[in-house]
């Protein structure tokens, strides 16, 4: 157990810059600031007071129930007006900067600044002593064990409390319907919302953050308030709940289910709700609120953003973060929300170097200048970096430099700045009186989420209505007046009004149905609709991956795909016409990929959602047909195979269309999968595929450079059709001397009029080494496993993490996230968690 310090600092001592930071938090209320012993007029404010910074006495809470501390921390969250409180996650539990590492009293901010974080981040994965403060006794950790850990956590929150910092909260929970660790992406988000076969497992550890929540108290009682952060970093793959392994609603109901639960089932009052996806976006918040689950549900704007770019100068990549907390800062305005950098710090590449040799070593500075000098991004609440796990070599992963170090002076700069807000050293003022805002009277249909398919057509409707009572609820499908009626239902803490209905079979053809449904309130009727699928999708053969014929519209086609770094409508289907036939186009329809690198830059992609692994060991090509744009950006086909991430780069050089025959001898490991470098892309491997991506990379600097000094274009379409395996190239009986292709059509190259040459060569391309080099690193993160017992993962990135074991911070490179997400495009590898 690790022991609550009753202390502010070390044997009680204060540092003399806190009590001036203290001192200088009171003459900021007047308008003034200390600066080298001499007042001056204050240009920014530290941590407000509640009425220094009340700009409203309503509050637009998630929880209209939350008590008193919890609505005040919302209001000086939201009215943050250029000070920025900073923290780090295990923020006393691990450091390499002090003589007690990993013993629980010591501090790497601490160490550098003499002051303590203002901010503490935990998670629930101590809860079943996977990190510390947690312990995990015999590599198992039953109820009684999950217990003593809560309260170790709880006396860490207190700790924390009489130190004036805030707690947040994040969880990387265990896969509820494998088992298997939180990057294990067997596919569950469908089956532990309401009535799903796995929703029993998944409560229970919600049932664990209400013991914990409810028992974070201080000594008279008091409710202390903490931030949680649950199904962060949704838009990257690297988790079981993120983007490839659920769909944008799925995703939405998941995160209110959390909330609803907690709140309402539980009675948790102490807790704001954060959303929290990864960066960056280039300002685009139609992408940052691509799942956004809604204004009643989410509480803090939270973003997470890691920098992998230039060694030398972070400069390009503080430009695109504040271009995108500076967006979320006025959604936050016009909300009424707070908004966070809820994790920050160096990844890739630019891991913090373990001697402290570290090129860019005005890191933190420059992000700070860049964020306070933008009249928006200045009004963030607060900022994160990850934790100290420690480690040697190449698995060392820190993300507060050691203390004296070049990057470790910097960071005391920063935290020296007036617009840092660093723990006040006394209990956090929660004082103020705030009323929530009114909840408004709403109904939704919760389940089937839309798009979602039903092959037999049994379908359970769920509907949550709040702010007002239902005295009569029904729906209709289609154009039927049939009314279904909904009633309440005991089950999910009674939450839901439910009612159930069987399609008829001339519906299940495939095709898509409108439930409508109706809620007479006392405040009126209320509608909402959905669309859903009727009937399975017509059977592919088993050598086929995808020939995009059996999606019945765009939505249909999202639901089976995940987009990342891009929004949902980066994807379409294209209608073949008769050219893209006789090119090697097969059916009535392709894939369309929009990308706009202007807007997000880095790279995009789209990953089928396989259900299940495929077996494809009959094989020795891949082909698809491509309609290429002539950028020459990389193309990157991903799949997961054997556990493994291989890729190959047809080139897009030339414009027009061709089908593309890959042989396996094509496929490399992915660059960033180091641990499986070398590896072979075979029989074996194939027979357990699960996972398979396109990919498209911004990355002129990594590429060869074009002729006559051209540019590759930052927007573009590029089409997919007809993806699927063969032995040998298809239409040469096998040989696979390239004389006929798919379909009978000579498999030639591009001559950009969407016919083939008269060569009859194959066109299998073969990388330069150029072409497989990695491209610009993107703002995606990795995650790294940690299926096994007794292991603490350190911050993963793009596109693999790092895992440290708690107390002895053993670290090994992990890449199994990213081989599931995806993410892999060539990037360099990277070591981060979050």
């Amino acid at each position: 157990m690790i022991p609550v310090m009753t202390q502010p600092y070390p044997n009680g001592k204060t540092g003399v810059r806190s009590r001036l930071r203290r001192i200088t938090g009171v003459l900021a209320c007047a308008g003034m600031i200390l600066t080298g012993g001499v007042l001056t007029m204050a240009t920014t404010a530290t941590i407000p007071t509640a009425s220094a910074a009340e700009s409203s006495s309503t509050v637009a809470i998630a929880d209209h129930d939350a008590t008193a501390e919890t609505r005040a921390l919302f209001a000086k969250l939201r009215d943050a007006d250029g000070s920025i409180m900073t923290g780090q996650q295990h923020a006393n539990d691990y450091a390499v900067s002090t003589d007690e590492e990993n013993q629980g009293t010591g501090s790497d901010i601490y160490a550098l600044t003499g002051e303590y974080p203002s901010v503490w981040g935990m998670d629930t994965l101590s809860i079943y002593g996977h990190e510390s403060p947690g312990v995990r006794p015999n590599n198992a950790c039953d109820e009684s064990c999950q217990a003593g850990n809560i309260a170790t956590l709880d006396g860490k929150i207190r700790q924390a409390d009489s130190l004036g910092a805030m707690v947040t909260l994040s969880s990387h929970w265990f896969n509820p319907v494998s088992g298997g660790g939180f990057n294990d992406t067997t596919r569950a988000v469908d089956r532990i919302l309401p009535g799903g076969t796995d929703q029993s497992a998944f409560n229970a550890y919600l049932d664990r953050i209400a013991d914990l929540a409810n028992g974070a108290r201080r000594d008279d009682g008091t409710l202390i308030p903490i931030v949680y952060r649950p199904l962060h970093e949704n838009n990257g793959s690297w988790f079981w709940w993120g983007a490839t392994h659920a769909t944008s609603d799925e995703y939405k109901e998941l995160y209110r289910y959390i909330v609803d639960y907690l709140t309402e089932v539980k009675d948790v009052r102490n807790v704001l709700f954060s959303y929290s996806p990864n960066g960056t976006f280039g300002g685009d918040l139609s992408t940052y609120l691509e799942t956004y689950p809604g204004d009643d549900y989410v509480d803090v704007l939270g973003y997470d953003a890691y920098d992998n770019g230039d060694v030398n100068d972070s400069s390009a990549w503080v430009a695109d973060v504040v271009k995108d907390l500076a967006a979320i800062a006025r959604l936050g305005r016009e909300k009424g929300k707070p908004v966070a950098m809820t994790e920050f710090g160096r990844g890739s590449n630019k891991m913090i170097a373990e001697d402290g040799n570290d090129a860019d070593a005005q890191w933190f500075t420059r992000l700070l200048n860049g964020i306070t000098r933008d009249a928006d991004a200045r009004h963030i609440a607060y900022m994160m970096t990850w934790a100290d796990f420690g480690g040697s070599g190449s698995s060392y992963a820190t993300y507060i430099p050691r203390k004296g170090t070049a990057l470790g002076d910097d960071y005391v700069r920063y935290a020296s700045d007036p617009a840092i807000a660093m723990a006040s050293g006394t209990t956090a003022d929660y004082t103020g009186t705030y009323a929530p805002t009114p909840v408004a009277a709403s109904a939704r249909i919760v389940t089937p989420t839309e798009g979602s398919r039903s092959d037999d057509g049994a379908l359970t409707v769920r509907a949550r209505v709040r702010g007002t009572v239902a005295t009569k609820a029904w729906f209709t499908v289609n154009d039927d007046d049939t009314r279904h009626e909904l009633a309440a239902d005991s089950a999910d803490g009674g939450l839901y009004l439910t009612g159930t209905w069987q399609a008829p079979a001339e519906l299940l053809v495939n095709d898509k149905a409108v439930l409508h449904l109706a809620v007479q309130t006392g405040a009126g009727m209320l509608t909402d609709k959905t669309v859903v699928v009727l009937g399975e999708r017509p059977a592919q053969s088993a050598d086929v991956v995808d020939d995009y014929d059996g999606y019945v519209d765009d939505t249909d086609l999202r639901a089976s795909y995940s987009v990342a770094n891009a929004s949902s409508s980066a994807i379409s289907l294209r209608a073949n016409d008769a050219d893209a036939r006789s090119a090697g186009a097969t059916g009535a329809n392709a894939l369309k990929i929009d990308y706009d690198f202007d807007k997000v830059p880095g790279y995009m992609g789209a990953s089928l959602v396989l259900s299940g692994t495929k077996d494809w060991s009959a094989y020795d090509h891949l082909n698809l047909y491509v309609e290429s744009d002539g950028s020459a950006h990389k193309f990157v086909v991903q799949l997961q195979a054997g556990g493994v991430t291989f890729e190959a780069y047809p080139s897009l050089a030339e414009s027009g269309a061709r089908t593309v025959s890959i042989p396996l001898s094509d496929f490399t490991t992915a660059p960033w999968d180091t641990a499986n470098a070398g590896a072979v892309l075979d029989a074996d491997k194939l027979t357990t595929v699960s996972s398979f991506s396109l990919y498209l990379n911004d990355g002129d600097q990594d590429l060869d450079p074009l002729p006559n000094g051209k540019t590759r274009p930052r927007t573009g379409t590029i089409v997919v059709d007809s993806i699927r395996w063969s032995n040998g190239v298809p239409g040469d009986g096998g040989s696979g001397n390239g004389n006929g292709g798919e379909d009978g059509d000579v498999d030639g190259g591009f001559n950009g009029n969407g016919s083939a040459d008269d060569n009859g060569s194959e066109d299998v391309v073969t990388p330069k080494p150029s072409d497989m080099a990695s491209p610009s690193p993107s703002s995606s993160n990795a995650r790294p496993g940690d299926s096994s017992a007794g292991q603490a993962t350190a911050k993963p990135e793009r596109p693999m993490r790092t895992l440290s074991r708690t107390g002895i911070a053993v670290s090994a490179l992990v890449v199994g996230a990213l081989a599931f997400g995806g993410i892999g495009l060539g990037l360099r590898g990277v070591r981060r968690r979050g």
